[in-house]
């Protein structure tokens, strides 16, 4: 019932409003993981977050692929709405997550995995080291997870929005520990939430935003051609979602080069 809450064709014309029900969906998911499989909340709430959204972005998916055949000239403003979807989505579950985080300390299971995969690779994440080794190592990492996203589409046709909202509930991890310091300063905890946000987000904001608009460009590649091969059947108009679809893979990897760059010079 929740998933068809709002229109694919209503989404792309509204993004505000996957941005509000990315919020409420978050809070489901998390509430939910954490009465039913509280050992495993940190990834049960993302899998419920994915359930919820997939047959949102499966449809989605499906009216990309028909733009296809209105064959639009600029191959990035063809898509250009599905992107603030998925930007939409992406923030929401951000901001939601680490209102959850930081306001809730009993739902911290929900969160677990995130917390050890920080504490593990914390200086990846804030941009701290740099250097040539550092630059191989973003670029290697992130490239697997982008070919992992191209590929759960395909398979899964919107399979890779586990890993969107995976990444989403990493980042909000983080974003909470940014609010959390401002709380540790005597600020108080609305104030520091509204000043924690940005600040977490802007921190990251310069590598992140090439290596997430990577991510979303991924999906949307293995989501058309998943899509194509289903309707199309290696026929008709295939040929040329095929060829878009490793124009989108190729612009993915530039972004990642660019991300890794700056992360690791920067």
């Amino acid at each position: 019932m929740l998933e068809s809450i709002i229109r694919p064709m209503r989404a792309e014309k509204n993004p505000k409003e996957v941005f509000v029900i990315s919020l409420f969906f978050s809070f489901v998911s998390v509430a939910f993981a954490i009465h039913i499989f509280p050992s495993q909340a940190s990834v049960f709430s993302v899998a419920l977050l994915t359930m919820l959204f997939l047959p949102l972005f499966q449809k989605l998916f499906v009216i990309e692929e028909k733009k296809d055949y209105k064959l639009h000239k600029n191959l990035w403003k063809r898509h250009e709405e599905l992107f603030k979807v998925f930007t939409a989505f992406f923030l929401g579950t951000i901001v939601a997550l680490s209102f959850i985080y930081v306001f809730f300390p009993h739902a911290r299971d929900a969160f677990a995995l995130q917390e050890s995969w920080y504490m593990a690779n914390g200086s990846v994440i804030t941009g701290e080291a740099t250097g040539d080794a550092q630059f191989w190592a973003f670029f290697w990492n992130n490239t697997q997870v982008m070919l992992m996203m191209f590929l759960l589409s395909i398979i899964f046709g919107a399979g890779a929005i586990f890993i969107l909202a995976w990444n989403a509930s990493v980042i909000a991890v983080y974003v909470g520990f940014v609010i959390n310091s401002f709380i540790r300063t005597g600020i108080s905890p609305e104030i520091a939430y509204i000043l924690g946000v940005p600040a977490g987000i802007g921190s990251i904001a310069l590598h992140g935003i090439p290596e997430i608009l990577a991510y979303f460009v991924a999906a949307l590649a293995g989501g058309m051609l998943s899509v194509g091969v289903i309707r199309e059947r290696l026929k008709g108009h295939f040929e040329k979602i095929f060829i878009d679809s490793l124009i989108f893979l190729g612009a993915a990897e530039v972004l990642i080069i660019v991300a890794a760059l700056l992360e690791a010079y920067i």
